[in-house]
């Protein structure tokens, strides 16, 4: 019976152990945690209390500023010479002189290719001495004492009212009260009396005695002479060169090609809606993908009056400098043509908005973190964007390196590339915004 007891009172204390061992354990884990008014009070970072806080995360920023925003049509198109002019022959003869290359840059009048001209100095020292004799039998045959007075325009003598019947019969003609041969008629009449009259008497004698057609051989055998030389018509840059010394060539053929490219021009297709507010010269930014993002600053030279009704388009030329010749003929360029200006609105770039669940938004920068705030925006163009409501001006806003922020990240705030890299405007992400002047 002793032993039943024991027993049965070693079940009931094997359970009553665990309790007691499960107590003391719980006791012991509870004293090591924190309070609940600690937990409750301490800042929800997301990390244990005792880890070390995050690394800031380096990012562009800018300062919020007002401005004007340039609103502008956007097209593409590739840059043209200011002017270009295929250089041919105008005469038949073997080069014997190339005094340019590829490349050359010339200037206007400039001997740029000779041909063989010895058969034209033969023409024009032939065409000199028929001058000559002509010249001498002009002299023997008028040449009397006093007759150079007579050769002298008469003042008075002339049939009176000559000219007064011309300009009746053309007033007459004019009211359809004489047919146009009776003016025809009185005006040869008048012409006939000038000759015979001796008003036109030197000009008789001359052609009579040959020398008017010396003078004129003559002058064509300088002209042939001339066509031998091929100048520079403006000063440019050859570019195309085709002919070598010692070709053959043929009056048309193409020599070279000259580009006045110290000035460049890019013709586009602008839509009707935008066209009809643009004007001669407005301002205009140019983008040369090909040349690093270049961009310069041009102006519209020219509009075409007329719109395409199967396009809908308009061609607008816009001219941009290139004195040094940096950019090439032919290269793909975009182009931006202001066509309106508003006035005094709160700016940021186009880069330091995001778009999340259809809102759009910024990352404002205050003490070291980034913090998420919901924008409206108004205009846009270009890299501008028009903000209305959700910053102010002077505030700091992320503008790269923001796309996976978390909100309240902390951050290290730095200009933007364009700007650190650029000694003038910042003309990518943020062209209103000064080096220095970000942050």
């Amino acid at each position: 019976m002793a032993s039943s007891g024991f027993r049965s009172r070693l079940r009931w204390s094997a359970p009553a152990m665990a309790l007691i061992l499960f107590a003391i354990g719980f006791s012991v884990w509870a004293s090591k945690q924190p309070a609940y008014d600690e937990m409750a009070s301490a800042p929800d970072t997301g990390l244990a209390a005792n880890s070390e806080q995050p690394a800031a995360i380096r990012i562009e920023a800018v300062k919020v500023q007002r401005g004007d925003l340039p609103l502008r049509a956007e097209a593409t198109g590739y840059l043209e010479p200011w002017r270009k002019v295929e250089i041919r022959s105008e005469a038949a003869g073997r080069v014997v002189r190339r005094i340019v290359e590829e490349g050359s840059s010339v200037g206007a009048g400039v001997l740029l290719v000779l041909l063989d001209d010895r058969e034209q100095r033969l023409e024009i020292e032939e065409a000199q001495a028929d001058w000559l004799k002509s010249q001498a039998n002009y002299a023997v045959q008028y040449g009397t004492p006093g007759s150079w007075s007579e050769l002298r325009p008469k003042t008075s003598g002339a049939p009176a009212g000559s000219p007064d019947e011309v300009q009746r019969v053309e007033k007459l003609v004019r009211e359809g009260l004489l047919p146009e041969r009776e003016l025809s008629e009185a005006k040869r009449l008048l012409e006939t009396d000038r000759l015979l009259s001796g008003s036109r008497q030197g000009e008789v004698r001359a052609a009579t005695s040959g020398l008017t057609q010396a003078e004129q051989r003559l002058e064509r055998s300088r002209l042939a002479l001339e066509r031998m030389r091929i100048v520079a018509p403006f000063a440019g840059r050859v570019a195309d060169l085709a002919v070598e010394a010692g070709q053959q060539i043929s009056p048309g053929d193409v020599l070279f090609t000259l580009l006045q490219d110290d000035r460049l021009k890019v013709d586009v297709d602008v839509l009707e809606a935008d066209i009809v507010r643009i004007r001669p010269g407005a301002p205009a930014r140019v983008r040369v993908p090909s040349a690093d993002n270049l961009v310069l600053d041009g102006a519209v030279h020219t509009i075409n009056p007329q719109v395409s009704s199967e396009t809908g388009t308009g061609k607008v030329t816009v001219a941009i400098p290139n004195p040094r010749h940096l950019l090439l003929a032919g290269l793909f360029a975009s182009v931006e043509i202001e066509t309106d200006r508003l006035g005094g609105r709160l700016l940021v770039p186009a880069s330091a908005l995001l778009s999340r669940q259809g809102r759009d938004l910024v990352f404002r920068i205050e003490q070291g973190r980034a913090l998420w705030s919901y924008v409206q925006v108004g205009k846009r163009s270009g890299d501008l964007v028009e903000v209305t409501e959700g910053v102010s001006e002077g505030e700091l806003v992320a503008t790269g390196g923001h796309f996976a922020l978390a909100h309240e990240a902390p951050v290290e705030a730095v200009p933007p590339e364009s700007a650190r890299s650029d000694s003038g405007s910042v003309r990518s992400g943020a062209a209103l915004w000064k080096p220095g002047s970000e942050l």
